[in-house]
């Protein structure tokens, strides 16, 4: 900020030589015309000097920056690789899968017995030969597929240990 301020101080300067060289020059003083132009020329080199020195001064601020940020990303970068390494291991996760793929095929045979069920019920319904004999078939036949070890409570708790590792 001072740099700047010494800049346009530099600048008005300029302009009361040139004023005071004009001047000198209406009035034929020949001798403070150039002693008002050779002022003039060594201003415009200090205003120079005084930009570059600017420039200079900005640049490192940049770069003074450019560190900052940078070391702001390296830092968030170190982060997230150590919570990476805190995540669940190999093992655990091939558990996880394994768990999860006995599962699914429990599942998936849920799946088949409800659409049979379904298929047998939708008939009945249909034809209109809705007896207890198929209403007796359907519920064994959907009680028989699912397993006691898939209820959802204690299935969901074995999921979530799994997790904890």
């Amino acid at each position: 900020m001072a740099l700047k301020q010494y800049i346009n101080n530099l600048e008005n300067l300029k302009r009361k030589i040139f004023l005071q060289g004009k001047e000198a020059a209406k009035l034929g003083d020949e001798a403070l015309l150039k002693r008002s132009a050779m002022k003039y020329l060594a201003l415009e080199e200090r205003i120079k000097q005084a930009k570059r020195l600017l420039l200079l001064m900005e640049e490192a601020e940049v770069q003074r920056e450019l560190v900052k940020v940078s070391a702001n990303f390296i830092q968030f970068s170190k982060d997230i690789v150590e919570s990476i390494a805190e995540g669940p291991g190999a093992e655990d996760v091939a558990k996880m899968q394994v768990e999860f793929e006995k599962a699914m095929t429990k599942v998936e045979g849920l799946d088949e017995a409800l659409s049979t069920m379904l298929d047998l019920t939708s008939e009945s319904i249909l034809t209109g030969d809705f007896d207890a004999e198929t209403i007796e078939e359907a519920s064994s036949l959907f009680e028989a597929s699912a397993s006691s070890d898939l209820e959802p409570k204690s299935r969901l708790k074995q999921i979530e240990d799994a997790m904890r590792g």
